[in-house]
């Protein structure tokens, strides 16, 4: 039912944001991103590209269109902006808890990479921002949002983010 769910979202968004049904936006929105927890990827969103200031009617809309793009900051190699919008999405709160996994996975490839555009030898987050990550990590623990079968990927994400705070702090000014 997902694919269906996924296949029909934009329009279903875009007919219960023209009916002012909030909570049907909210459940849609949801819908596309229980999908991406499920499939790893989006199906077609250019329709958010549309919606303009309607995004901001919902919480979990607008998660979303910030979410796709960050993606597209990630495909056009804007790493420093994508790692200051996941951060800020982090921070928000506006995505459902159970997503906050995926948001802390997605830093990954920003910890672990290197941009050499940037002066402070390439790191891509700060230590501001690398603890944002591990708090909301931290909580995340304290608050049981996550599976055994997280296990893995959470103590994959604490190593990534205690080394990228460690080269933050390196590379900061005094």
């Amino acid at each position: 039912s997902s694919g269906i769910n996924a296949e029909y979202g934009g329009l279903a968004l875009i007919w219960s944001l023209q009916a002012k049904d909030l909570v049907s936006v909210t459940k849609i929105s949801e819908t596309i991103l229980d999908n991406y927890i499920e499939t790893g990827g989006f199906s077609n969103l250019d329709f958010l590209d549309q919606l303009g200031n309607n995004k901001l009617l919902s919480n979990r809309l607008m998660f979303l269109g910030k979410y796709r793009e960050f993606h597209n900051m990630i495909k056009t190699q804007q790493q420093k902006k994508a790692a200051d919008l996941l951060v800020s999405l982090v921070e928000s709160n506006l995505g459902p808890p159970r997503f906050q996994i995926t948001l802390l996975l997605d830093s990954l490839p920003l910890i672990n990479n290197v941009d050499e555009n940037l002066g402070t030898n390439g790191v891509v987050m700060d230590s501001r921002q690398t603890q944002v990550l591990l708090k909301a990590l931290e909580d995340m623990q304290i608050k049981k949002l996550l599976k055994n079968s997280d296990m893995q990927k959470v103590e994959t994400i604490r190593l990534a983010l205690v080394t990228n705070l460690a080269s933050s702090f390196l590379n900061e000014p005094w």
